[in-house]
């Protein structure tokens, strides 16, 4: 006789991490399948709950008669939100702590909390971190300062009664991006993408989306009350540092754009940004309120090595990454075709990103 199904909630599910989750959950054969998101999720096979992660009342009645929350919401900082610091807190804060309380009042055991790499980002560069680095005592955005808010939630938590783990992804890429692919074409349009700010030889840890949902899938299998992994964060990547010129120019080309080629002065850009940021749209904001991606904080975060250990996801959760980067590049390329440029030379649709 076959061992019952476990029933997880993944909280958020119908966002682009969230539906690959979904999708393994299902595709091991051992989980029924909830999702509670403000939209539908759209993947065959998911009982779906529409509710606001903001109403304590919502989340309570989503996360009933679960065996395991996988709570991967979050209020992310695009340009239309950047600075919306209130749904932030409301999400990313808030509606944590709700996750949070409605695990303890309906006695479930386990939470697996997806977190960020940046809650150990100062501005300076990383390079081998691992999870004995401490959170970053100033968080260069209002999301990056809540999610360190939300991931302390969640592991203070942990208990003799609810097992909770945080994982933290860094730089997620692939089949259903929402905002970085659309983001790199979005501005290759408006010709903004041929510039590497700096030297262009910083490193990042970019990370496949099937195997950020993969670590999650192996955190929800192994976690319980008093094992090695409750209470713990962990980072997850593809181990396979790349510099972050070298990965856009790989997707803008497999797309038929140019690839990022003049270079400007970091320092340069950096002191435009903080005008631009700090002098231009205050002085504006009475007129108009100007959503961007040109912030101190992109320019920082794009010209600094960003390369974490993943030393301990293997001890604690077994994990390897399922899809190499390469080919995962070369996945998000085919999935994002309808963003190809029109205008590329046949040569340069044919040809494989180098």
């Amino acid at each position: 006789m076959a061992p019952a199904k476990r029933t997880a909630l993944v909280v958020g599910g119908a966002g682009f991490l969230g539906k690959h989750i979904v999708q393994q959950l299902l595709d091991t054969g051992r989980y029924k399948v909830r999702v509670f998101d403000i939209r539908a999720c759209g993947v065959p096979g998911a009982d779906m709950v529409v509710g606001d992660i903001r109403k304590q009342e919502d989340v309570t009645n989503a996360c009933r008669g679960v065996d395991v929350v996988v709570h991967v919401a979050t209020a992310t900082p695009t340009s239309e939100n950047a600075l919306n610091k209130q749904l932030m807190d409301d999400v990313n804060v808030k509606g944590t702590a709700h996750v949070v309380e409605a695990c303890k009042q309906l006695g479930i055991s386990s939470l697996v909390y997806t977190s960020s790499a940046s809650v150990v980002f100062d501005g300076s560069d990383l390079v081998g971190v691992d999870e004995t680095r401490p959170y970053t005592a100033r968080p260069m955005d209002y999301y990056t300062e809540t999610k360190v808010e939300g991931e302390q939630l969640v592991l203070a938590a942990n208990s003799a009664s609810l097992a909770a783990v945080a994982l933290r992804p860094s730089g997620i890429f692939g089949e259903g991006d929402t905002v970085m692919v659309p983001t790199f074409v979005r501005q290759a349009k408006a010709g903004k993408m041929k510039y590497i700010i700096g030297n262009g030889k910083n490193v990042w840890d970019f990370t496949y989306v099937g195997n950020v949902a993969q670590a999650h899938v192996l955190a929800a299998d192994k976690l319980a009350i008093g094992s090695p992994l409750a209470g713990q964060a962990l980072f997850i990547t593809n181990q396979e540092p790349i510099p972050f010129w070298t990965f856009t120019g790989d997707m803008l080309q497999g797309l038929g754009y140019a690839r990022p080629h003049i270079k400007l002065p970091l320092l340069l850009i950096l002191c435009i940004a903080m005008l631009f940021e700090y002098v231009i749209r205050p002085l504006l904001k009475p007129i108009k309120e100007l959503s961007t991606d040109f912030t101190v904080f992109r320019v920082r975060i794009v010209t600094r090595q960003r390369a974490f250990s993943c030393e301990k996801a293997k001890k604690l959760l077994g994990y390897v990454p399922g899809v190499p980067l390469q080919e995962g590049i070369q996945r998000t390329v085919a999935h994002f075709e309808h963003l190809r440029n029109a205008d590329a030379p046949a040569a340069a649709k044919a040809g494989k990103a180098q």
